[in-house]
């Protein structure tokens, strides 16, 4: 329900569709995402060329690629994401040992990041959505924390219920608006947002479907 026209009144759904069992899952995934885009960032940093298993760019979009050896298995695990470098990201992650469509899409992770002694912009009381330019929104929720350094992170995230539903409106247009209490805070832009969706995708097993061959 949280995908619709703009509106004055923003429903926070996210709790209301999970159990205990996915809601534990989703925050150990959204854990393990910061963990990868903390490794990812340190390679890009040095040299793009290092990430393991590849490096892609998309017009506004990049796609990383990095592979992982459990010592069970070689987890793969593919990045789309747009952003950083001090301002804010936007990243969806999938990887080759998780559930794909139609059951199960890549959730998109709103990622601001704050230099020591400051704190994020966002914070876990405000309301959230993203705008897009056909006028669509979608609700969010903010989770806003400390690392162990103590620089503060805020994360939107958005519940799987609506994840098709953004990723469509993300292929359809040309830029994404993060709201907050009623004002955009920032724009990110979606040209390369498809080839960089689909190649992510491809690169762990996955295919377009349920997004890319939509309206």
């Amino acid at each position: 329900m949280g995908f619709g026209k703009r509106r004055k009144s923003f429903a926070n759904t996210y709790m209301l569709d999970r159990t205990s069992r996915t809601r534990e899952r989703h925050i150990m995934h959204r854990h393990l995402s910061r963990i990868f885009l903390a490794l990812v960032f340190g390679l890009m940093a040095a040299d793009p060329s290092l990430a393991a298993g590849g490096y892609w760019e998309f017009g506004a979009w990049r796609v990383i690629v990095e592979e992982i050896d459990t010592g069970e298995d070689l987890r793969r695990t593919c990045t789309a994401m747009t952003g950083g470098d001090g301002d804010m990201s936007a990243v969806l992650t999938v990887s080759n040992g998780d559930a794909g469509p139609p059951d199960y899409y890549p959730e998109l992770l709103i990622n601001e990041h704050a230099i020591r002694g400051y704190d994020t912009r966002m914070q876990a009381s405000d309301e959230v959505y993203l705008w897009f330019d056909d006028e669509d929104v979608i609700d969010g929720t903010i989770e806003h924390f400390f690392d162990d350094d103590g620089f503060a992170h805020a994360q939107v995230f958005l519940a799987q219920s609506t994840s098709q539903a953004g990723l469509r409106a993300m292929k359809r247009n040309g830029q994404m608006d993060v709201t907050v209490n009623g004002r955009a805070m920032h724009t990110f832009w979606l040209n390369g947002f498809s080839a960089s969706y689909l190649k992510m995708m491809d690169e762990c097993g996955f295919d377009g479907s349920g997004v890319l061959d939509l309206p």
